[in-house]
C-alpha cells in the first residue's frame, strides 16, 4: 500500500521525466493497482510449502489469461498506451479474486509482532535488492539509449527483450519448484545435499538448452518474426546465448538461500550485476558498439557468476566437482559457437544448425555423465530396460503401419 501510494503522488513528477505529461492519470492508476495486489491472499503461496502447487499455479494461468484477453479487447476499442493499465488491472483483480478463492485461509488484517520482525528481518535484504533490479531492467536501456541512439536502443531491446523474457518464467518457476524441498530442512540434512545436486544439475541443464535454442534456432528466426533490421550476426547471438547462459547460473544459490532466510545472499548477487553493468557501460564509452558493450557485460559476469559458485560451495553445501562442471562445461560448448561464428561470420544456415545440433547432444551426453557421477549412478540394468522399451515401442510402431 505505501509503494502504490507512493506512485500515484510521484506520478505528475514520472509524467514529466519520461516526457509524457498526459499520461499523468496512466501512473495513478499503476499506483492503484500495486494497492489493491496488497489485498491477496498468499495462501496460495504458503500451500506450497506443503507441495501442494495447483493454487498457486491456478493463480498465475488466470492472472496472465485475463491480462491477455484485456489487453486484446481494449486494444480493439480504442488502441493507446491506456490498454496496458486496463491489462494491468485485471490482472490484478483476477489475482486477488482467484487467490481469496483457492487459498485454505481466509485473509484479514491483523498484527503479530513476532511475524513482523521475522518478516522485516528477512525482507530488508530484499527491499534493495528489488530496487536495484528494477534499474537494472531498465540501466542497460536507458544507457544504449544514451549513448548509442534510440535505433540502436530498437536494436537491443528487441534482441535482448526476445532472449530474456521467456528467462524469467522458466526461472519463476524452476525456483517455485525446489524451494520447498528445502524449507524447514536443518543445512546438515541429509536431503539437502542431494537436491542442491538435483537443483545445480536442472539449473544448468536448462541454461544450456536455452542458449543453445536461442544462439542456434534465433539467428535464422528473429529476422522472420522482426524483419531483416533486426537480424543479428551469428557472433553477437552466441555472446548473448553465453550471457544467458550465465544469468541462469547467477541463480545457482537462490531456494537454499531462500528456504534458509539468507536473504543477504540475492543481494550480493544483484551487485555483482550493478558492476557488471556498470563495466559493460564503461565499455561502450570507450568503444560505442552493441557489441563491445555485450562483450564486457558478459566477460564480468562470467566472472561473477564463478565467485557466486564458489559462495555456493562454501557456504550453502553445493558440491565443489559438480558446480565447477556446471558452470565451465557448457561455457566451453558456448565458446566453440562463438569461435566458429569469429572464423566464420556468416556461416551457411545448414552448416550452423548442425554445429548447434552437434554441441547439443554433446551437451546432453556431458550431462548424463554428470548425473550418473553426482545424482544417482546409472545402472546397466537400467540403460537396458530404457533401451528396450524403446525398441519394444518402435516395433508395436512398426507392426500398426498398413
Amino acid at each position: 500500500m505505501l509503494a502504490g501510494a507512493l506512485i500515484m503522488a510521484m506520478a505528475p513528477v514520472l509524467a514529466i521525466i519520461f516526457k509524457s505529461p498526459h499520461a499523468t492519470w496512466a501512473y495513478v492508476a499503476i499506483g492503484a493497482c500495486s494497492i489493491l495486489r496488497g489485498f491477496g491472499n498468499l495462501g496460495v503461496k504458503q500451500a506450497m510449502r506443503d507441495f501442494i502447487y495447483w493454487p498457486n499455479s491456478l493463480t498465475i494461468i488466470l492472472t496472465q489469461l485475463a491480462w491477455t484477453v484485456t489487453v486484446v479487447v481494449a486494444a480493439w476499442i480504442s488502441p493507446d498506451y491506456w490498454v496496458m493499465a486496463w491489462g494491468l488491472l485485471a490482472s490484478v483483480v483476477a489475482s486477488v479474486i482467484t487467490s481469496h478463492m483457492l487459498s485454505r485461509f481466509s485473509w484479514r488484517l491483523g498484527w503479530h509482532k513476532a511475524v513482523a520482525n521475522e518478516a522485516t528481518s528477512f525482507g530488508k535484504p530484499l527491499v534493495p535488492n528489488g530496487w536495484v533490479s528494477a534499474g537494472l531492467t531498465l540501466g542497460d536501456r536507458a544507457f544504449i539509449g544514451w549513448a548509442l541512439g534510440v535505433h540502436a536502443l530498437a536494436f537491443y531491446s528487441v534482441i535482448f527483450g526476445t532472449a530474456t523474457l521467456p528467462r524469467g518464467a522458466i526461472l519463476r518457476f524452476l525456483t517455485s519448484l525446489f524451494v520447498p524441498v528445502f524449507v524447514d530442512r536443518p543445512p546438515d540434512h541429509p536431503s539437502v545435499k542431494k537436491n542442491c545436486a538435483r537443483w545445480t544439475l536442472v539449473l544448468s541443464l536448462t541454461a544450456f538448452l536455452y542458449a543453445m535454442g536461442f544462439i542456434f534456432a534465433g539467428t535464422p528466426l528473429l529476422p522472420l518474426l522482426f524483419g531483416k533490421t533486426y537480424a543479428a550476426t551469428p557472433y553477437l547471438m552466441s555472446l548473448i546465448g553465453l550471457n544467458l547462459f550465465v544469468k541462469f547460473l547467477y541463480q545457482l544459490p537462490s531456494p537454499v538461500a531462500l528456504a534458509q532466510g539468507r536473504s543477504k545472499l540475492m543481494l550480493t548477487c544483484t551487485v555483482f550485476s550493478i558492476i557488471a553493468l556498470g563495466i559493460g557501460a564503461a565499455a561502450t564509452l570507450v568503444v560505442p558498439s552493441i557489441d563491445v558493450f555485450v562483450l564486457a557485460l558478459t566477460a564480468a559476469e562470467i566472472i561473477a557468476v564463478l565467485r557466486i559458485g564458489m559462495i555456493a560451495i562454501n557456504t550453502l553445501g553445493y558440491s565443489r566437482g559438480q558446480v565447477w562442471l556446471a558452470l565451465l562445461g557448457p561455457m566451453a560448448a558456448i565458446a566453440v559457437a562463438l569461435a566458429v561464428s569469429l572464423i566464420f561470420p556468416a556461416p551457411p544456415l545448414l552448416d550452423w544448425l548442425l554445429l548447434g545440433g552437434a554441441l547439443t547432444s554433446g551437451g546432453l551426453i556431458f550431462y548424463v555423465v554428470m548425473a550418473h557421477v553426482f545424482i544417482d549412478p546409472l545402472k546397466p540394468a537400467l540403460l537396458r530396460q530404457a533401451v528396450s522399451g524403446l525398441l519394444n515401442r518402435r516395433a508395436v510402431v512398426v507392426s500398426e503401419e498398413p
